[in-house]
């Protein structure tokens, strides 16, 4: 084993090993011995550079969420040796899997407010059947009880006078599940996901109403750049994100070491924090205007308020002094460029790259919503005889 690859801890069978990255971070990797022979997965888990408490914690609960995954591959080894035979590779509860799920989020750089809803969704698994109930036993009896059970659900605020999880909570906290059992999939601690094996009808008792997405005409995006806003970084990190079509998360994380200057242009190069799929894209000049002055390599482009909700309360309070009368929180800016780049003639298989879909039906919805404004445009003839 080459010398910059350093162990954490031993077991009988598998090893969690690192393997330096730049910038101080690691990888974590499993080193599988067994029956003469010795292979390794990757586990997409990083360990960053120690700079402080928040680091550290941040580092425990990956070294948390690999050991999970560690102890479970050498169960499997133990149990095959011993001649126990299991249908599936995983014997660890569901609630331990969703709690090591949002440890593996949490380090990837989830929100606040995504890890309490999964926290969210972990509650009510417990409250439909229990914490005993193992990730391998999962199968499509007990997602359609879960729908069933989320659908009449009493809500954890209202305890008092008692009341049902609004029914876009509900589909939230099955999409939470159904994510988990995807990457427990990619993990191999199960061999498929019994979501999707599910019809449309097994979905109807929480299915969410089509999404509303508001955005801004360009007209209204115009206003916003002469209205002043009280807090000046978040009136340039939601424009900003109005002319990149950048989320939230991905404005928080970025540095300047991801603005790179190549043939006389700049281009943004980050890894998007949801599908952690690499995105490059040139900066026109308008979203070059809404950047402030440049810092050092390792500093962040943007300093928003902590929590997503103050940066909403912030963007509330900004529009209120327009004329907009619209319902405006900061995912409403990937909207607005998606909207904006359609309107102007884009291609559509353009603009989904351009926000890093995986699917251009994503992205058709946005392409949806420019061909009814062209169709009310139309009918407005009709208005005026």
């Amino acid at each position: 084993m080459k010398k910059n690859k350093s162990t954490i801890r031993e077991t009988s069978y598998v090893t969690i090993r690192t393997k330096p990255l730049t910038h101080g971070r690691q990888s974590l990797y499993l080193d599988i011995y067994h029956n003469g022979r010795r292979t390794y997965e990757f586990l997409r888990l990083y360990l960053v550079a120690d700079t402080g408490p928040e680091a550290q914690q941040q580092n425990k609960s990956t070294l948390a969420a690999a050991t999970a995954i560690r102890n479970q591959r050498n169960l499997d080894i133990v149990q095959a040796r011993g001649g126990i035979r299991t249908d599936t590779s995983s014997r660890m509860t569901l609630v331990e899997w969703l709690k090591t799920y949002r440890q593996l989020k949490a380090q990837n750089g989830q929100s606040m407010e995504r890890a309490t809803s999964v926290g969210n969704a972990i509650h009510h698994v417990i409250a439909y059947r229990g914490d005993k109930v193992r990730l391998c036993d999962i199968d499509e009896e007990y997602c359609t009880g879960f729908i069933n059970y989320l659908a009449h659900a009493p809500s954890q605020q209202h305890l008092l006078t008692p009341r049902r999880i609004a029914i876009t909570s509900a589909n939230q906290y099955f999409a939470i599940f159904t994510s988990a059992l995807n990457e427990a999939v990619r993990k191999k601690l199960i061999p498929v996901n019994p979501v999707n094996s599910l019809s449309r009808e097994d979905r109807k008792p929480i299915r969410a109403p089509k999404p509303n997405r508001p955005y801004l005409t360009i007209d209204e995006v115009k206003t916003l750049v002469t209205t002043p806003c009280s807090h000046p970084q978040v009136k340039c990190a939601f424009l900003f994100s109005c002319f990149t079509g950048l989320r939230i998360s991905d404005i928080r994380n970025l540095k300047w070491s991801n603005i790179q200057q190549r043939d006389g242009s700049r281009f943004l190069s980050i890894t998007i924090q949801k599908t952690r799929e690499p995105l490059t894209i040139k900066l026109n000049r308008q979203a070059l205007r809404w950047m402030p002055k440049p810092e050092a390599d390792d500093s962040h482009v943007f300093h928003l308020p902590p929590f997503n909700h103050n940066v909403c309360n912030q963007l509330r309070q900004w529009i209120a002094q327009t004329n907009i009368q619209k319902n405006i929180c900061f995912h409403c800016a990937r909207h607005t460029f998606a909207t904006m780049e359609l309107t102007l003639g884009a291609d559509l298989y353009v603009v989904s790259k351009l926000l890093g879909h995986t699917s251009v039906s994503t992205t058709q919805i946005y392409a949806d919503i420019v061909n009814k404004r062209r169709e009310e445009a139309i009918e407005l003839i009709d208005t005026a005889f």
